[in-house]
């Protein structure tokens, strides 16, 4: 029976730094692969070996033991404000700024188109603002690993087993069915067995110990229907039961072992439709559908809901935010976005969601933006890249968020991660 004062276990020990970063029993759960209520049961234990009520105060045991080490912040005393300019060299600025506005007009890089479009759907081109690429600065929760061997867009990216797939999508060269694998503790890449069937516009998700992809759409825009499942042990694909309709440029989250995907396109119209497939049955099924059609959107679970967020519908790119009941099979809306963003990615960390890149067809990316549901508001957060980005692949593992490739006014094969939460883990030689 456990008591006050007895050593933490090294499981214990493993969901207390977790626990410490503000993930939810879920994230934690999903990054140790256990079940939610193996994880209450063990924070039960923690709380009477620690003498702790509550998560915070088992988290601040952690801090005081040093297993969690927070970085300390630093102030900088703001600058001393420079003298005004003369009026003389601020109309001469202003002549200079105009000049230069209207230069960049004129000399303003055309996007490339993308081959696949899905029958005039979805956009093609990266939007009239091609990204700027910039180097994080020090204290920049954004850093660079190794690229991608292969540029792409529009492709599925899924963590399993401390590596990184990332399938399909769209390149130079077309349609894509490469399935490239990162190794983040050796910041490596290789290769895996190529995907059967080529194609864009799909999402990838680890389910039942395989890897699913979804549909999508073919070199020449025609959605597809076929459900293929990579097994990265045997590095062997096989095939699923179909889609109940061809479907590309979907949402697509996990809850409670199930696949759930909202949205798309069949390649004649935008879709609201809502499919949950049971990897046991190996069947899909029709659930309640959105309020609107789109096509690139994100999706992503928080507890006991999936957030279904931006998009984009005849040549808009939208700010949505809708939140699904699994249990209920029902919808309700959510605070919508600070910017429209289409071909996004989703991740939720630390019982907050997370959209990353998806801005530039129409309007300018400048940031990404995080939402908590107990504030019910979008924040902004630093983007790696400003001015247009869409398509990549976006993921979780080991609360570290991965966006590979993408486009912007050409395919990128950059490889970026973010870390948000504010704490450093120590990892002890010892127990305690």
């Amino acid at each position: 029976m456990t008591e006050h004062g007895e050593p933490l276990s090294g499981r214990e020990m493993e969901i207390l730094r977790l626990v410490a970063t503000g993930a939810t029993n879920r994230e934690v759960a999903y990054q140790l692969d256990i079940s939610a209520n193996t994880v209450k049961v063990h924070l039960r234990n923690i709380y009477t070996k620690l003498g702790a009520a509550s998560r915070t105060e088992a988290t601040m045991i952690a801090v005081r033991e040093g297993w969690v080490v927070v970085p300390e912040a630093r102030i900088e005393p703001p600058p001393a404000p420079p003298p005004p300019l003369p009026w003389s060299r601020r109309i001469a600025l202003v002549v200079a700024a105009l000049v230069a506005v209207g230069a960049a007009v004129l000399s303003w890089p055309r996007p490339t188109p993308a081959a696949t479009s899905s029958g005039g759907l979805l956009p093609v081109g990266g939007g009239p603002a091609p990204a700027t690429r910039y180097g994080p600065g020090t204290d920049s929760h954004w850093s660079e690993l190794a690229q991608m061997p292969t540029r792409r867009a529009w492709l599925g990216l899924a963590p399993w087993r401390q590596r990184i797939y990332a399938i399909g999508g769209e390149g130079p060269g077309g349609v894509s069915s490469e399935v490239e694998i990162y190794t983040p503790a050796s910041d490596t890449w290789t290769r895996g067995a190529a995907k059967p069937t080529a194609a864009a516009y799909v999402g990838a998700v680890a389910l039942a110990n395989r890897i699913l992809v979804p549909g999508g759409c073919t070199d020449d825009g025609v959605a597809l229907d076929v459900v293929e499942a990579y097994d990265p042990e045997a590095d062997a694909w096989e095939t699923v039961a179909p889609l109940p309709r061809p479907v590309c440029a979907y949402a697509q989250a996990v809850y409670e072992g199930k696949l759930y995907l909202f949205g798309g396109t069949d390649g004649e119209q935008y879709l609201a439709t809502t499919y949950v497939y049971d990897p046991e049955e190996d069947r899909w099924e029709e659930r309640a559908a959105m309020d609107q059609p789109r096509a690139l959107a994100a999706a992503a679970t928080l507890e006991e809901r999936i957030y279904v967020v931006g998009g984009y519908r005849s040549g808009q790119e939208l700010a949505t935010c809708a939140v699904y009941n699994p249990v209920a099979d029902s919808w309700a809306d959510c605070e919508p976005l600070t910017m429209a963003r289409g071909g996004l990615g989703l991740v939720t960390l630390g019982g907050q969601i997370y959209a990353i890149g998806g801005g530039g067809w129409v309007g300018y990316l400048g940031f990404n933006e995080r939402y908590a549901p107990a504030e019910g508001r979008w924040v902004a957060v630093e983007t790696p890249l400003t001015g247009g980005w869409q398509g990549a692949g976006v993921a979780l593992m080991d609360l570290t968020v991965y966006a590979v490739g993408g486009y912007s006014n050409d395919y990128l094969s950059l490889n970026l991660v973010f870390e948000p939460l504010p704490f450093r883990i120590f990892v002890p030689a010892t127990e305690r």
